[in-house]
């Protein structure tokens, strides 16, 4: 069974939400480097509070995944679905989300525990600026792997690309 909302099925929810995980590590990811650079602790606090939010929203997307996952198959277009992509997306999507869960729970506790404290201590820094990177890369090859299930003209381009090297 399909979930509609304002006459979206769980495909639509998934491709409209997909994008929080990536660009909110990116856009967070460059906030929380202009406050290490200015020493702005305000700017790493709500860096950590938004980051918190992000991995919520990474949590509904993945749920949303499966629906996306049973629309795209009842397609029934092997020449456009790349079933091999829906694999390798849905195991990445695995690792991002037991990587964002643990980026959110760390984010949530430093952001609620340093609140009232002057400066958060530089290993916190160090250690979210590290997870940060991490999640920036796995979100993006989350979303690479994504665009490949249904674009033929992207796997078509990678591959012959490839073949050149």
């Amino acid at each position: 069974m399909q979930l509609q909302l304002f006459g979206l099925n769980t495909a639509h929810i998934h491709l409209l939400l997909n994008h929080f995980p990536i660009l909110g590590s990116i856009i967070i990811t460059g906030l929380f480097i202009v406050a290490l650079i200015f020493r702005n602790t305000f700017l790493q606090k709500v860096s950590l509070w938004f980051l918190a939010g992000i991995a919520v929203i990474t949590a509904i997307t993945f749920q949303t995944g499966s629906g996306a996952e049973q629309a795209v198959l009842s397609l029934n277009m092997p020449q456009v679905v790349s079933l091999s992509a829906l694999q390798s997306h849905k195991q990445m999507a695995d690792v991002g989300l037991v990587l964002m869960f643990f980026t959110g729970a760390i984010s949530l506790g430093s952001a609620v525990f340093y609140r009232n404290k002057p400066a958060l201590p530089r290993p916190l820094l160090v250690l979210m600026l590290v997870i940060l990177l991490v999640n920036v890369g796995v979100f993006t090859y989350v979303s690479y792997l994504g665009g490949m299930i249904m674009h033929p003209e992207i796997r078509t381009f990678v591959a012959t690309t490839l073949h050149y090297l």
